[in-house]
């Protein structure tokens, strides 16, 4: 596996994150340097490393390929992942977790009404690939999931006619909607989130202080911190 040659605890060490664009959590506005990145998760970390002295620098890629990056010692930490026992071969996760996010599905207007689980059948819907909703859509292969690089894709798609309904993180969801000036409905049918994270390789050298940054991560969390956050972005 890499290793990062410089340790967590040299001057020169730089953990090295793993963003992709999905508003309000992680956002890209192409400006110059680290300072075009944003988001809920983006000032949570930036606030851990100022509490903690660590040096970011941020990489894009796409969602699904973080993981195998994360896996490989590629990268230090990435930015919301939920936590299943395949993902945890390899990542450590830092608690507390970040807020649970419901999952929703947004439908053109006229579109099919989602109203439970069950009228799902028969639909093509967009998911994004390598990303985790719920036990009993993930594992329903009944369902048709037509698999995306980011969201945006997958609004097109949906205004394409190309599939018939998007879920995503009913946040993201509305900003995007917002984003986009696209006064499309999202269902009555909500999916319950499962808690985020911020996670560390178990093959980068910052594993080894990953208690340190927990403990600081509390902190944060008991002097209001993550609270001021979130409000920044409702």
């Amino acid at each position: 596996m890499a290793q990062t040659a410089a340790t967590p605890d040299s001057q020169d060490f730089i953990a090295r994150v793993l963003i992709n664009d999905a508003p309000p959590y992680r956002i890209i506005s192409r400006a110059r340097g680290d300072e075009g990145h944003s988001g809920i998760y983006v000032d949570i970390l930036r606030a851990l490393a100022a509490e903690t002295g660590l040096t970011l620098r941020f990489i894009e890629a796409p969602f699904a390929r973080s993981f195998p990056m994360m896996q490989a010692g590629e990268a230090d930490i990435m930015l919301g992942p939920n936590r299943t026992p395949e993902r945890e071969r390899y990542l450590l996760y830092l608690d507390p977790p970040l807020p649970a996010e419901p999952k929703v599905f947004i439908t053109r207007p006229q579109g099919p009404r989602i109203t439970r689980h069950e009228d799902l059948r028969g639909l093509r819907i967009a998911v994004l690939r390598g990303a985790r909703y719920a036990s009993r859509f993930d594992g329903d292969a009944a369902l048709e999931k037509v698999p995306v690089g980011d969201y945006d894709s997958a609004l097109r798609l949906l205004g394409g006619e190309r599939v018939d309904a998007v879920i995503m993180p009913e946040q993201q969801a509305r900003w995007l909607l917002r984003w986009q000036q696209l006064n499309w409905p999202l269902s009555p049918y909500r999916i319950e989130g499962q808690p985020s994270y911020i996670a560390i390789s178990r093959y980068s050298a910052l594993a080894a202080r990953a208690d340190m940054l927990q403990a600081a991560l509390r902190r944060l969390q008991e002097k209001g911190e993550i609270a001021r956050i979130l409000q920044l972005y409702s």
